[in-house]
């Protein structure tokens, strides 16, 4: 399918903004003030609430403007467009999934990975209704598509960074190729994720016991040895 059509398809029943072309950005004080700011907080969280319950193409911007308790003519003073508060949304749960807070500086290299995992599969948890509708639409979505695959790229190379240096410090098996390690980690992970937390998960997995095994299997995956305790902390790079 050509990607204009793709487009077309994805997004027929949204809302272009009111007046003016695609990039003429026509809002006012977005942000400028503390009402402004809490306003525009105030559609955000019940954007999610409305795209969870509804999806992305059933939500409409009056459903959003109702739960934030907001006329529905102000929503044009923050966003253009229904399309735009959906891709800020998309935006904030996915840097949410991959940004880990600064691990102690004598945390291990497995108490790393086990962070790293522990953070992903709760971050997914606590937003699975709403990844459930960013995968929907990423699939009919060219340039929300785009967007995902451009940031698990970059995670991507933040896994394989971090491969490179336990094989360089003697920690994981030298014969592993790195950059396809760090593809296939990523994967599994975000795979397990929606799994968990998206399906009927039949084998009544649970976030504790997934984190410790996917600990396992990644340091498996690598050739990674358990690491003594006068290594640990030794690497505190992130």
């Amino acid at each position: 399918m050509p990607e204009s059509t793709t487009r077309r398809a994805a997004l027929s029943n949204a809302s272009r903004g009111r007046r003016g072309g695609e990039g003429q950005d026509k809002r006012r004080g977005t942000g400028r003030t503390s009402r402004g700011r809490q306003t525009r907080g105030l559609l955000l969280e019940a954007a999610k609430t409305v795209f969870e319950r509804d999806g992305f193409l059933h939500a409409r911007i009056a459903d959003i403007c109702d739960a934030a308790g907001i006329s529905h003519g102000s929503f044009y003073t923050y966003f253009l467009s229904k399309e735009e508060i959906f891709k800020e949304i998309v935006d904030s749960v996915e840097l949410g999934l991959l940004t880990l807070e600064p691990a102690p500086a004598d945390a291990d290299p497995v108490e790393r990975i086990r962070a790293a995992n522990e953070h992903y599969l709760q971050a997914y948890r606590d937003n699975a209704k709403l990844m459930r509708v960013i995968h929907q639409v990423a699939t009919i979505d060219a340039e929300v598509r785009e967007t995902r695959l451009q940031r698990q790229d970059a995670f991507a190379r933040a896994i394989e960074r971090r491969i490179r240096r336990l094989q360089e410090t003697g920690l994981a098996d030298p014969e592993v190729d790195a950059s396809y390690a760090a593809q296939a980690l990523g994967g599994m992970v975000a795979h397990f994720a929606e799994y968990l937390f998206n399906t009927d998960n039949a084998f009544g997995f649970d976030l504790d016991t997934a984190t410790e095994q996917l600990t396992r299997i990644w340091m498996n995956a690598v050739g990674m040895r358990e690491v003594p305790a006068a290594e640990a902390g030794a690497d505190t790079r992130d």
